[in-house]
């Protein structure tokens, strides 16, 4: 919603009839009053400073581009208020940055093209009754690496753009001409990914993520004129611990800023967004909600006339009812993470402002169970014992016979018939499929200081039963960005190829959807492509909003009337260097949109409950701790998958070290996100929907909107029951994954793991803050190599000596215990090898000869890559098999070792399965890159920062048998932190040492 005199404008124009007649700009929605806010809780934010910075507005404004009133002004007072600008025109809009910028006269489009490194300028036409927006590309600007955001000024001129890569602002003078052109470019931070203009234009404010600062620039000569540290604001909370102030402590990820419309920039506020969620309060044993509701998102606050941060950042609580129980019955509760984007909206007049800003963010609920959940799950006939002497595993369903005796056992929510009395098994249980990620908006009344959260999955699923009594067929899955139209937020959601509509007053969220339909899809009938919107801004004076795609690289109008794409010809446009991909950047992007899609055979339904990319944003790291089938694991980035200089060189995967391969993930698509998979036996085949019964297999319908036969669990294969298995330590999943793939099992029709990997392979490492002290690095260099020898498990290409290079994936090398073949990795022994180069005993990961194994565990239950495993010190052993290990962390963590069942004692401290199987200890050694962003640390987050992980606490990991003497001093604390901060894709790998005692790699000594 804009300011009186623009809200004043759009009622005045033609439109107002077709927008009035769709009540709204798309109908009455498609619930009752309260739909969208079921899920919502309420936690007291800041006030006292942060409202005064904010209550002086009398107006702001929503819309991420640029609206202008005539008069002019050369700025006013304060720290970043005073400079005059190129632009002499007061914006009565929020000059936000987002992945799309538009004019305030509706004609000039510029939107960000990530990957290809441009900026395309649209021009935008309206013809015909009703209006239709023409779309036209007028030109495609080469910019630099990983252009991220662009605003353009109150003159409608000048854009800037933020190039997160290449560490640079960007202009782009011509703005609306035929000749658009880049300008001036100024070096800012580290990873920059977010930018805003003042009101008047006196003021650039860049978003460093990386650094944890924000840049403020000179638009008129753009040039560095301040940088703001928000490290000491969040170390000051005492949320992180006893920390002093340093780079990449603060990840600052979106920015907003108020308007009140009048001509000075010195009464206004800066808001920015925290990227990660803080803990708040310990794991609690027994208490799993805890587990979801001890953390919150930051909003920083900075007011323009000091350019000083506001000491207390507004919280953005958690959701102590997300409104999807787990298969146990349990409630969810989630927190805001990855805080995708602030926008800000006054909801009230002139006279009587009302500020709310509203904040986008991924939701996570990582308490178990997770995923599909079905009782008896079995990989062999010893998992079924607790089921009676006569249960056996069925190979094929991978569930023990005798299981159950009543539907009620199978879980809660079951549907009849969930148990098959004949043979006692009972079907899997999607419940927990619902209960992981959650797209949500935190709505924080600006006066107060007071955030609430609503799970928008919770508010669509609502409000569809409600007017239909069915479920939405999508959800907002990925948040990205957000504006206005009055009365309404529109949600990009690149997980969902989809907008959707939110009707909002006074803060609060009545209704969502509209009259015709729930969701706004950006498919068309030919293009059914993955979209990947990451960026939507709305018309000043037009009933229209334009989207970014990321996968397809063009814009997309949608006409606001309709609530759909706008019915013109050109309401799509592409930039033309999608054309010019190689065969191998085509692969990279297609597994980018797998990557990041929730739909299709993607997750449950292919509604968008989840995907890869929403605990791998940008292919990194949500830096949450779930809690899983071997125990509480962190999410790991995927950016040190591949060794840079040699992408057949990959680590061993997860940190129990049982992946080998990018397609044993096909697990986690099957059963965390509940969705079909891509290693199948049959394709979306083509059909029509009156010829479906014999065009589509296994009795599937024919989608009348894609003409493609939907997908079903019934199109996968079971990789379960080859023998050997082709999942996890067992076969070959890319094998399985490939066409026409080289060994005799069945081969999946589609090649999108292929691509998948492809795309891993190019995921970028955050580069080093800029804002480091060198003469602490330098230093930090020689103590990580000297007496820290942190070199005998960090080293290599990948900064870990983890390497599935030592073996390839087959059915031989690397089957259960030999059964195939004699070189089976179970059955050869690497105890000589490493004792006779005097491998320091205790980092052994089972002292038992007998078991020191390169591959170890019961098949597919607890079998690791053995020798990949290092016990650093971060878990202890229980006292009795089958009990529940200690986690190593400060009381105010208090790691909690159980597995998804959150009772069963975690895998990692030796002996820890009843069953004598789990006899081995440690962990996979993790890479070192991403360590600027991928607090907290260990494999339970048991670290909540590097100066922690380095504290007495964890003695055990840095005293290590290799080091036994290192004890830091404070000095040494810094500069080791100020080293690992600054390793990053340039940074020279470290050669890993020969196998000794200091360390090395003894899964090198293994000789087929």
């Amino acid at each position: 919603m804009r300011s009186l005199g623009i809200r004043a404008l759009w009622m005045g124009t033609t439109l107002l009839a077709a927008a009035a007649a769709a009540e709204g700009c798309g109908g009455s929605g498609s619930s009752g009053a309260g739909g969208g806010s079921s899920s919502s809780t309420t936690s007291s934010g800041t006030g006292g400073a942060a409202s005064s910075a904010t209550t002086s507005s009398s107006t702001s404004s929503t819309s991420s581009t640029s609206s202008t009133t005539s008069s002019t002004t050369t700025g006013s007072g304060g720290a970043d208020g005073g400079a005059p600008t190129a632009c002499l025109t007061t914006s009565v809009n929020e000059l936000r940055g987002s992945a799309i910028a538009l004019t305030s006269d509706d004609k000039t489009l510029v939107a960000v093209n990530r990957d290809a490194g441009t900026v395309s300028v649209v021009s935008v036409a309206y013809t015909g009754s009703p209006l239709e927006p023409v779309l036209t590309l007028v030109s495609e600007l080469s910019v630099g690496g990983e252009p991220w955001q662009v605003v353009i000024d109150g003159c409608n001129t000048t854009a800037y753009v933020v190039l997160r890569k290449d560490q640079k602002v960007v202009e782009i003078t011509g703005i609306g001409t035929a000749t658009p052109a880049v300008g001036k470019s100024v070096a800012v931070g580290s990873e920059p990914t977010s930018l805003a203009l003042t009101p008047n234009q006196t003021a650039l404010y860049v978003s460093n993520w990386v650094d944890g600062t924000l840049s403020v620039l000179d638009p008129a000569t753009l040039t560095l004129t301040r940088t703001i540290d928000l490290n000491a604001v969040l170390a000051g909370t005492g949320l992180l611990g006893t920390v002093a102030a340093r780079p990449a402590l603060a990840h600052p990820r979106a920015i907003a800023i108020t308007n009140n419309g009048d001509a000075s920039d010195a009464d206004e506020t800066v808001y920015v967004t925290e990227w990660s969620a803080v803990r708040t309060g310990p794991e609690v044993p027994g208490t799993p909600l805890t587990s979801d509701t001890n953390w919150k998102g930051l909003l920083y606050q900075v007011p323009v006339a000091t350019g000083t941060p506001n000491p207390t950042p507004i919280s953005l609580p958690p959701v102590l009812n997300t409104g999807f129980n787990d298969a146990k019955g349990n409630v969810t509760g989630c927190f805001p993470n990855q805080v995708a984007s602030v926008t800000i909206d006054n909801e009230g007049t002139a006279a009587a402002p009302q500020l709310f800003a509203y904040v986008t963010s991924t939701c996570a609920s990582p308490a178990g169970p997770t995923g599909v959940f079905q009782l008896g799950q079995c990989q062999v006939t010893g998992n079924c014992a607790a089921f009676g002497a006569t249960s056996t595993c069925d190979l094929a369903r991978g569930v023990c016979t005798g299981s159950c005796t009543s539907d009620a056992q199978c879980g809660v929510g079951s549907a009849a018939g969930a148990c098959t009395l004949a043979t006692g098994e009972c079907a899997p249980l999607a419940a927990n499929a619902k209960t992981t990620t959650h797209p949500a908006v935190t709505i924080v009344n600006l006066a107060t200081g007071v955030g609430t959260t609503t799970t928008l999955d919770t508010a669509f699923t609502t409000a569809a039963l409600t007017a239909t009594g069915t479920a939405s067929t999508r959800m907002p899955l990925l948040p990205t960005d957000l504006d206005f139209k009055p009365g309404f937020a529109y949600v990009a959601a690149e997980g969902a190829d989809a907008l959707f509509r939110l009707k909002v007053a006074g803060g609060v969220i009545s209704q969502v959807g509209s009259q015709t339909g729930d969701f706004i899809d950006l498919h068309t009938a030919t293009n059914q492509g993955i979209r990947l919107p990451i960026g939507v801004v709305t018309s000043k004076d037009q009933a229209f909003a334009f989207v970014n795609n990321d996968g397809d690289r063009d814009v997309t109008a949608i006409d606001l009337g309709t609530q759909s794409i706008a019915a013109s010809a050109t309401a799509t446009v592409t930039a033309p260097s999608l054309a010019t991909l190689t065969a191998a950047q085509t692969s990279a992007l297609n597994g980018k949109r797998f990557f990041n899609t929730g739909l299709g055979r993607w997750s449950l339904n292919g509604a968008a409950w989840g995907s890869c990319g929403a605990c791998h944003i940008d292919g990194l790291t949500d830096n949450v701790t779930w809690y899983f089938a071997r125990g509480p694991r962190q999410t790991t980035s995927l950016d040190g998958t591949f060794n840079k200089a040699d992408p057949t060189d990959q680590r061993i995967l997860n940190w129990s070290a049982i992946n080998d391969e990018i397609a044993d993930f096909e697990a986690n698509v099957r059963g965390i996100s509940g969705g079909v998979g891509a290693i199948v036996a049959t394709a979306n085949k083509a059909c029509t929907v009156a010829t479906q019964a014999t065009d589509c297999p296994n009795s599937l319908t024919c989608n009348a909107t894609t003409l493609l036969c939907n997908v079903s669990n019934l199109d996968r294969i079971n990789t379960l029951s080859e023998v050997p298995a082709q999942q996890a330590l067992d076969g070959s999943s890319t094998d399985a994954a490939t066409p026409g793939g080289a060994s005799a099992h069945a081969h999946s029709v589609i090649g999108n793991w292929g691509n998948l990997t492809a795309w891993i392979q190019t995921v970028r490492s955050p580069r080093a803050p800029t804002n480091l002290v060198t003469a602490d690095v330098t230093a930090g260099q020689a103590l990580f190599a000297g007496q820290g020898n942190c070199t005998g498990c960090h080293s290599g290409g990948k900064w870990t000596i983890s390497s599935a290079k030592f073996y390839a994936p087959g059915d031989v090398s690397n089957d259960a215990f030999g059964a195939l073949g004699v070189s089976s990795l179970s059955l050869e022994t690497w105890s000589a090898a490493v004792k006779t180069a005097a491998f320091p005993a205790a980092l052994f990961p089972t002292s038992t000869a007998a078991k020191q194994t390169y591959r170890s565990g019961a098949p597919q239950t607890f079998e690791q890559i053995q020798c990949a495993l290092r016990p650093v010190g971060t878990i202890v052993a229980p006292a009795v098999a089958g009990g529940v290990p200690t986690g190593v962390s400060p009381a105010a963590v208090n790691v909690w070792e159980v597995r998804q069942d959150m009772a069963t004692g975690a895998q990692g401290a030796g002996n820890a399965n009843a069953a004598g199987n789990d006899f081995t200890a440690g962990y996979n050694v993790p890479s070192l890159l991403g360590m600027q962003v991928g607090a907290p640390y260990f494999h339970a987050g048991n670290a909540r920062t590097l100066e922690e992980a380095l504290s007495s606490t964890f003695a055990g990991h840095y005293q290590s048998p290799v080091a036994q003497v290192f004890s830091p001093t404070p000095a040494q604390v810094r500069e080791l932190v100020a080293y690992l901060l600054s390793i990053d894709g340039s940074t020279t790998p470290v050669v890993i040492p020969a196998l000794g005692a200091s360390g090395g790699d003894y899964c090198a000594s293994y000789v087929p």
